[in-house]
């Protein structure tokens, strides 16, 4: 349970972890390695500080003192013969005299573990055994440590000092490498933790102030790139909504474009219908009229048949039958072919369909072209052309008596293109138009060049048809619902 415990603590922490930001991560990172790290810094560095300041102590206080032993103990040291003046000369130099202020415990060792002389007369005589650092001394090494005044020749420095610095100096016979005594004593830790705590205080601000330096310039950096990446992620995202919007269009534009490909096919079949109206009700019937009278004559000529009358009179009907019909064959091509429009420019496009109609129909349209009208798509030529050709036969159609209006103007990037007459009017939403395809043909025109189009009638007041189409729709084509163009 205790192990399973652990584990969910470790995930709930590592799950919290995961929702932080980068930037947040980093920071909590950072602060553990370098908090980590300057601990561990600051403890090396206060440690060779209070080793190399115990050291070098410890090394001034044994040349000293070793110096002044050197003048004071002679060869009955080396004897064992230390009478009462070189316990007197000794005292004068560490009882009475200045080292007493810093050396505050002194004793002299033999090489068999004896006391020889201690500031504390009550020491001199006794006999401890011969280990640690006083062997060591004893071979030759210098030997000092902070102690804490724990064995067995310490008890008269424990009752009153809490540690002191214990210094072991091996003493040679003069002139040569041979050691005969040890000089031990106790300095004074007063002046020497003050200096190792302001040394290491020192030492851990200068930690303290170089790892924040670090961390402020590990931020400054971090901040900035994931100030960057933040961007980056931010123009990602945009880019991803941007395209997935695109996508949305283009499917919503292939949905449209499928829609009004089935409305063209079916318009045009409606076209094709009407196309073979016309023939069969026009030209083919003058044609059959001309046939049915070219039998008769055949037969009256041949003899089959007796004469119906003036033969000339027949041939000059059958001349006339076959001339409308001729009529009737071009005017229904004029309607399905246009005039070469390639090279011209939107504004002649514009004149070139208003000339058509009148030199059919006879002048009286009142047109108003905007001459700025210069390049265009070909498509948009074409979409203005039948949109003129087919209103304006509309309106010849439905109000003859009036002169239409035609205004053709430019609005920025756009063509805007208004027919409009003082007909009688019809309600656009209700059945007036079943069954006629001009509305229809001109409104999937403009939609497929993703224009607007829009009829404005009512009865008794007119009809008015708006359309507004971009110039170039090439480059931005969308196929657009019905809409009305903005006035």
């Amino acid at each position: 349970m205790h192990h399973r415990d652990q584990i969910l603590r470790v995930s709930h922490a590592t799950q919290a972890f995961g929702r932080l930001s980068l930037l947040q991560q980093f920071l909590l990172v950072i602060v553990v390695i370098l908090v980590a790290g300057a601990v561990i810094t600051g403890t090396w560095i206060g440690r060779q500080i209070e080793s190399s300041s115990i050291n070098r102590t410890a090394a001034i206080a044994a040349v000293y003192v070793e110096s002044i032993l050197a003048g004071q103990l002679h060869d009955q040291t080396v004897l064992g013969l230390m009478g009462g003046e070189t316990h007197a000369t000794l005292d004068r130099v560490f009882v009475s005299g200045p080292l007493r202020r810093k050396v505050v415990r002194f004793k002299l060792w033999s090489p068999t573990g004896t006391i020889l002389y201690s500031s504390d007369h009550a020491q001199v005589g006794q006999q401890f055994p011969m280990d640690g650092r006083l062997a060591a001394a004893f071979a030759g090494t210098l030997q000092a440590r902070v102690s804490n005044l724990e064995e067995s020749d310490n008890p008269p420095e424990r009752e009153n000092w809490p540690q002191l610095l214990e210094v072991y100096v091996p003493v040679r016979a003069h002139g040569t490498a041979e050691i005969f005594a040890v000089a031990e004593f106790y300095h004074s830790m007063e002046n020497l933790s003050r200096d190792i705590r302001s040394a290491q205080q020192r030492s851990w601000l200068l930690v303290a102030m170089t790892t924040m330096a670090i961390c402020l310039l590990l931020l400054g950096l971090v901040r900035r790139a994931n100030a960057t990446i933040l961007d980056q992620q931010r123009g990602l995202h945009s880019q991803l909504q941007q395209l997935r919007n695109a996508l949305d269009d283009n499917e919503h534009m292939r949905k449209q474009l499928r829609d009004a490909g089935a409305r063209s096919t079916a318009l045009n079949e409606q076209l094709l219908h009407r196309v073979a109206a016309d023939l069969h009700d026009g030209p083919a019937q003058e044609i059959a009229f001309a046939l049915m009278r070219l039998d008769t004559l055949v037969d009256a000529f041949s003899g089959r048949a007796p004469p119906a009358g003036d033969a000339s009179g027949e041939v000059q009907r059958i001349e006339e039958a076959l001339r409308s019909a001729l009529g009737d064959v071009r005017n229904i091509a004029s309607g399905l072919a246009l005039p070469g429009i390639e090279n011209l420019t939107l504004a002649d496009t514009a004149r070139r369909a208003i000339q058509d109609f009148e030199r059919l129909f006879g002048p009286g349209v009142e047109t108003q072209i905007d001459d700025e009208l210069a390049t265009a798509s070909l498509a948009v030529k074409i979409t203005v052309y039948r949109l003129l050709q087919e209103s304006l036969t509309n309106s010849w159609r439905h109000a003859p008596e009036g002169a239409p209006q035609v205004r053709v103007s430019r609005e920025g990037e756009h063509v805007r293109v208004i027919i409009s007459d003082r007909g009688p009017g019809f309600d656009p939403q209700g059945d007036a138009i079943s069954g006629h395809l001009g509305l229809p043909f001109m409104r999937e025109r403009v939609r497929l060049l993703g224009g607007a189009f829009a009829v404005r009638s009512a009865p008794g007041s007119g009809t008015s048809i708006d359309a507004k189409l971009l110039l170039f729709p090439e480059d931005a084509i969308h196929v657009q619902p019905d809409q009305h163009p903005a006035c």
